[in-house]
């Protein structure tokens, strides 16, 4: 059976080891994992003692540097230990290897890039060392800021982030795992904008608040782009226009969808991209739950953004 590789990349003391003991510790992630190997490119204050490696039925390997983790090396090591699942903590100051990316054994598939960040010391290093920082988060699947305190800014976090990878995920994170706080809130736009303008990037983020709290915007004037997914049957003024989220592949993804009244659906045809400005109205569903209505002063044709699908961070 394969082995799955997961790549740890950050700064030096950003959280990857701990970040990896966390790991360790979820039954729900470790189910069906018996062997656990982890291949150590650096080392930082917190370490792994030989109790909690017993106690998980994980080995590790110590290397100096990237160039020595080569296809050879992997074979050496699967054939030691056997491992069902593969840690691998990489040296932050290095560029992720060619033969990560792109070289990986069948017996040895790289399934995940997992990058810590400390939020404390980010802006220093966007600063000082932004393409040092480029290269950790570029490849990056899941993005995990720590140390979040309301003395940092969310906005300047996220911006950063996503102008060098816009489709990762990104979790925010208190000291000691506690819920992050930071300045401005989680939500990169305005709720109390006379206007709120969503972004390409912060449509699912709007979408999973509004699904969550639709009470809140209520009344709102917003703008949205999304394309022209579905007419509804008996309306000859209303459609619904969204953006898909991937599920699990490309070939699996749903529909993040909002209904749009008050637009002549005739001059347009599904699967054009569109802008709408308008306003926000709650209206009853089943169970007593609401939803969304999107109530259009102006629609305009829009181009389709550069990454199709959606994110929710």
């Amino acid at each position: 059976m394969p082995a799955p590789v997961y790549l740890f990349t950050g700064f030096l003391d950003s959280g990857k080891t701990t970040l990896i003991k966390d790991t360790l510790n979820d039954p729900s992630f470790m189910e069906g994992t018996d062997r656990t190997l982890i291949i150590c490119l650096e080392q930082g204050e917190v370490s792994y003692d030989e109790e909690f490696l017993d106690a998980h039925n994980t080995f590790i390997e110590f290397l100096d540097a990237s160039t020595q983790l080569t296809t050879e090396k992997m074979k050496e090591l699967d054939t030691i230990y056997h491992p069902s699942q593969v840690f691998i903590e990489y040296n932050g100051t290095e560029v992720v290897s060619e033969t990560l990316l792109n070289g990986m054994p069948e017996y040895w598939p790289l399934v995940q890039i997992l990058t810590t960040v400390d939020a404390t010391t980010f802006e220093l290093y966007v600063n000082a060392m932004r393409s040092m920082l480029f290269e950790q988060l570029r490849w990056s699947d899941t993005i995990i800021v720590n140390r979040c305190n309301e003395t940092i800014s969310g906005s300047m976090l996220r911006g950063n982030i996503k102008a060098i990878n816009s489709r990762a995920q990104i979790y925010y994170e208190g000291n000691f795992g506690e819920p992050a706080q930071l300045k401005g809130g989680l939500l990169p736009f305005d709720i109390n904008a006379k206007v709120i303008d969503i972004k390409d990037d912060d449509y699912g983020l709007w979408y999973m608040d509004a699904i969550e709290d639709p009470d809140k915007y209520e009344g709102k004037e917003i703008i949205l782009r999304g394309y022209y997914a579905e007419n509804i049957p008996g309306y000859k003024q209303t459609f619904v226009m969204g953006r898909r989220a991937m599920v699990c592949c490309a070939a699996d993804t749903s529909l993040c969808g909002i209904t749009v009244t008050g637009v002549r659906i005739w001059e347009m045809k599904i699967g054009d991209w569109v802008e709408v400005q308008g306003k926000l109205k709650t209206v009853p569903i089943e169970n007593g739950a609401k939803t969304l209505i999107l109530y259009a002063d102006r629609i305009a044709r829009y181009h389709q953004p550069k990454e199709e699908f959606v994110t929710f961070s």
